[in-house]
């Protein structure tokens, strides 16, 4: 078979003086002309489908089939033809979903499906055709697959990006210098916070100074005896100067009030975690 022609003016029981197509052997008019050209001879034939069944020989059921390959066709032209007639064009989101998906396809293999689907959107951006619904979900679903596989790359990259830098960070120790740099901050910042902890605190207790390392190593013990990277000690109004770690501040339930201990525990907390 060579084509199938059809005629979307056909009316099955209206008149057909101007009909469009015709069959070749009985002369009917024809909603659906079927063109066939012969192996032998390279006769081309044009026949409705009782006749087109009777010369090919093939069964109802396979005409059926083509039939509705065609009926299906047809209706996806004539729901266009209806959207184009009530005033739809092609979308300024579809030019922007088109222009997007063009952006990232360059040098990309596409699959027969979405090559189909890329071809009809540029050929519809063209006519200023509105595009079939089913079509412009196609579409969107295709951005949102892109959109999916990007964030997919980007976490991936990110991932292999954190680890190089884990990797030579276990790989290259700190400089003398470095640590200097590094220790003098963790000074800086300390000094920093007792200063504002103490000038908004209406405790009886002062924090007098504070001790920590920028690389964890034992720096002083609380007073309960446990070692510690990090040691505040606290001086009251009689005097009295009480080393703790950041746990002890608010466990030993020494300073007063409370609150002010969270504070100094929650603080602290923080710079070591940013340290």
């Amino acid at each position: 078979m060579n084509r199938i022609n059809v005629d979307p003016l056909f009316q099955k029981m209206g008149h057909h003086e101007g009909t469009q197509y015709r069959c070749e052997a009985c002369n009917r008019p024809l909603k659906y002309q079927f063109v066939l050209r012969s192996l032998n001879d390279q006769r081309v034939y044009k026949l409705g489908v009782s006749c087109f069944l009777s010369y090919a020989g093939i069964s109802q059921m396979t005409v059926n089939g083509i039939q509705s390959h065609v009926n299906a066709a047809s209706k996806y032209r004539d729901q266009i033809i209806a959207r184009y007639k009530t005033g739809k064009r092609f979308l300024g989101d579809e030019i922007n979903i088109l222009s997007f998906i063009v952006s990232r396809l360059r040098n990309q293999e596409v699959d027969d499906e979405h090559r189909l689907l890329y071809k009809k959107a540029q050929l519809f951006k063209q006519i200023d055709f509105p595009m079939h619904p089913d079509d412009n979900r196609a579409l969107r679903a295709w951005k949102r697959e892109i959109v999916i596989e990007e964030q997919k790359q980007q976490r991936l990259l990110e991932e292999r990006q954190e680890e190089e830098q884990r990797l030579m960070t276990q790989a290259k120790p700190l400089t003398k210098q470095q640590e200097e740099i590094l220790q003098n901050y963790v000074i800086i910042q300390c000094n920093y916070i007792a200063n504002e902890l103490n000038k908004n605190s209406n405790s009886e207790w002062k924090i007098e100074s504070i001790r920590m390392s920028h690389d964890c190593s034992v720096v002083g013990s609380c007073i309960c005896g446990k070692g510690s990277s990090l040691i505040v000690t606290l001086k009251n109004g009689n005097g009295l100067a009480l080393s703790f770690d950041l746990d002890g501040v608010f466990a030993h339930s020494v300073v007063t009030p409370q609150l002010f201990a969270r504070q100094i525990q929650g603080t602290f907390h923080g710079l070591r975690s940013d340290i």
